[in-house]
């Protein structure tokens, strides 16, 4: 099925007697302006306005093309979890087709949506494919500890049975690991010190094999960029935990830490960071695991405010700020999907709002 089609279980609020623009035509409209590059309300309505007769071979638009205004009132009306829905039917098509299994939860917060005082703004937590390159889900939450929650509800939702869950220390929870491991899924979560009595347990049990010299690299990876040069070991134990620490985290099966040696222009440092895992200590990928976590960064987050300029966004109308972001991810999954004539993320989108024919191959294949 074509993205088009699976729109079509979208569901706006407002009162069927004043829907004079069909909700997908509306959908399309924005979809394809933001692949064109459209940043605000006034920017759809010209790109509809230019488009017209290219819109018009796919959908209907029977009582043309909606105004900004009118754009920004349906969109406020549309039922954020019905259009999750539709991104959750295309893009699981494509990952059922590649079976990637690595799976990394992040939160980010959009700053162009701060409100006047500038203590408010929209934050998403996304679970993203990071194989694919597809964001899966996105849900608001209204502050940094609200992602614990979110990230449970998200894996309520989610099917991620066999897969890697990566997250930062935030979600280092027992609860959280636990609904993990209900879901058939493994996890490698970073240890900090929000959880005292395990990072201590930890960092204790590396330090005395490295005191004694027992330790075993079971990853090294050396890089060399632009006179910064990183060397990045990986170790990884079984557990010793006391009846305590058993206890309370009974899915833990494996403690890694991974040191990081850099040197830029000359001056070097060391540091040291803990994971934990529910796959054994053998397993030779916990640290691919780890490196790949960060990816959501570079790979999502740095493209929707380099490309898109998501941070730039004035778009500030309560219940459309949610869905246009969730558009923009709409947008960046066709493009990572498409393997079309254009070597970035940047250029494809630049590409998608010069040529008609483009734009179409990306939507339609």
């Amino acid at each position: 099925m074509t993205l088009i089609e699976h729109l079509s279980v979208v569901e706006e609020t407002s009162s069927p007697i004043n829907q004079k623009h069909d909700l997908v035509d509306v959908i399309f409209l924005v979809i394809s302006a933001i692949m064109a590059g459209a940043e605000g309300w006034q920017d759809i309505q010209t790109y509809g306005d230019a488009k017209q007769d290219w819109l018009k071979r796919y959908r209907p638009f029977e009582n043309g093309i909606p105004r900004r205004h009118t754009v920004a009132r349906i969109l406020k009306s549309v039922v954020a979890e019905s259009l999750l829905e539709a991104l959750l039917n295309w893009v699981n098509e494509h990952r059922e087709a590649h079976n990637k299994p690595i799976i990394a939860f992040d939160g980010k917060v959009l700053r162009g949506s701060y409100r006047n005082d500038r203590k408010t703004a929209l934050q998403l937590v996304t679970a993203y494919d990071v194989d694919n390159g597809l964001v899966l889900s996105q849900k608001p939450t209204a502050n940094k500890n609200g992602e614990i929650s979110v990230v449970r509800q998200m894996l309520d939702i989610l099917n991620v049975k066999g897969s890697i869950i990566t997250f930062d220390a935030l979600h280092c929870q027992r609860e959280t690991l636990e609904k993990v491991a209900e879901r058939k899924a493994h996890v490698v979560v970073q240890v900090k010190k929000n959880q005292p009595k395990l990072w201590s347990a930890v960092q204790s049990q590396f330090q005395a094999v490295f005191d004694a010299g027992k330790e075993k690299v079971v990853t090294e990876v050396v890089q060399e960029i632009h006179g910064r040069k990183e060397e990045r070991y990986v170790f990884q134990l079984k557990p010793k935990f006391n009846d305590e620490l058993q206890e309370r985290w009974p899915t833990i099966r494996s403690i890694i830490a991974v040191e990081r040696h850099r040197t830029i222009n000359g001056k070097g440092t060391v540091d040291t960071s803990y994971y934990v895992s529910s796959m054994s200590p053998k397993h030779k990928l916990l640290g691919h695991y780890i490196r790949q976590h960060w990816r959501i960064e570079n790979s999502q987050h740095y493209v929707l405010d380099v490309v898109f300029k998501e941070d730039d966004s004035r778009i500030m109308l309560e219940g459309a700020v949610e869905n246009i972001a969730l558009f923009r991810r709409f947008v960046m999954n066709m493009l990572k999907q498409c393997h079309c004539g254009a070597p970035s993320q940047r250029n494809k989108l630049k590409k998608a709002g010069w040529s008609d024919d483009y734009r179409a191959q990306v939507f339609f294949g």
